[in-house]
């Protein structure tokens, strides 16, 4: 069944829209040794064009973008970041757009949190500043760009994509049509008065993802935990125990407590209850 003109056409400024975010960070994430990863046939995932990524409990998300470290075309990376891109023409579709989009990515982010991933969401079209919010306290980095200003962009090659819900379908087949007939030149005009436009927040959404890139482990603290629990029926009871407790004595090893530091200040903790299990998780992090 034929989409309707409408609908082609957010699907078209949706497509021109991620392909500038690529353009301008693919070599952003080159300099820095990485791969990224997007919607095309990758011999990694059997030439399967969706970027496919599976959390916890097996579910399975598409992803817009995915910075893989040790990545490559023929070989699958560790997730280092994931950005997700949506264009909303109407505010009242802004809400569940952005519900997705956490529902893609947070089991992902909670998946790979040992390797501390950059999340972002960058938005353009109509989009309320609640539905932002509730992106900004979920931990995303957020880049929007208003209706009125992806329109400007565009009229900047001649080109007028204002519609309302009342515009006709063969107005709205035209702009479709127009956009369609752009030549290759009018493209790359449209595509760097983007990058020029909006240098300023395009570059901090680069260095906010350089900077979650360069993050390392600065230190490790391992911290063997001894004793036999003991459950006592009073604190009277308790407190008797804790001064009688004989701190020289040498009880079996409870679990290792590990807090893994990394140089942006953050902090991951995982509590192992024996030494292969601590040293496979700390395996992880050798690469």
């Amino acid at each position: 069944m034929a989409t309707s003109p409408s609908h082609q056409l957010g699907e078209a400024i949706g497509d021109f829209f991620e392909s500038a975010i690529i353009n301008y960070l693919r070599p952003v994430i080159s300099r820095k040794g990485y791969y990224l990863d997007y919607r095309h046939p990758r011999p990694a995932r059997g030439n399967r064009r969706e970027v496919i990524g599976t959390d916890l409990n097996g579910n399975k998300h598409k992803l817009d973008i995915v910075i893989e470290k040790g990545g490559s075309e023929t070989e699958a990376g560790i997730p280092k970041a994931f950005i997700e891109m949506a264009w909303r023409r109407y505010v009242k579709h802004s809400k569940n757009k952005v519900q997705e989009i956490a529902g893609a990515i947070l089991p992902l982010v909670e998946k790979y949190a040992k390797n501390m991933p950059f999340y972002a969401a960058v938005l353009a079209g109509e989009f309320t500043e609640n539905a932002l919010s509730q992106l900004r306290s979920q931990g995303f980095y957020v880049l929007y760009f208003s209706y009125s200003e992806i329109c400007s962009l565009f009229e900047s090659t001649g080109l007028s994509i204002h519609w309302e819900e009342n515009t006709s379908e063969s107005e709205l087949q035209n702009i479709v049509d127009s956009f369609r007939a752009l030549k290759e030149e009018q493209k790359n005009r449209l595509l760097q008065n983007f990058f020029t436009t909006y240098q300023d927040r395009l570059k901090k959404l680069a260095d906010a993802l350089c900077e979650a890139l360069d993050t390392t482990v600065s230190e490790v603290v391992v911290t063997p935990v001894h004793g036999i629990t003991r459950i006592l029926e009073s604190v009277d009871d308790a407190v008797k125990f804790i001064a009688d407790y004989d701190e020289a004595s040498m009880a079996p090893v409870l679990r290792y407590e590990i807090s893994v530091r990394y140089s942006s200040g953050d902090e991951y903790m995982m509590k192992c209850t024996n030494k292969t299990k601590a040293i496979q998780f700390l395996n992880q992090y050798i690469n």
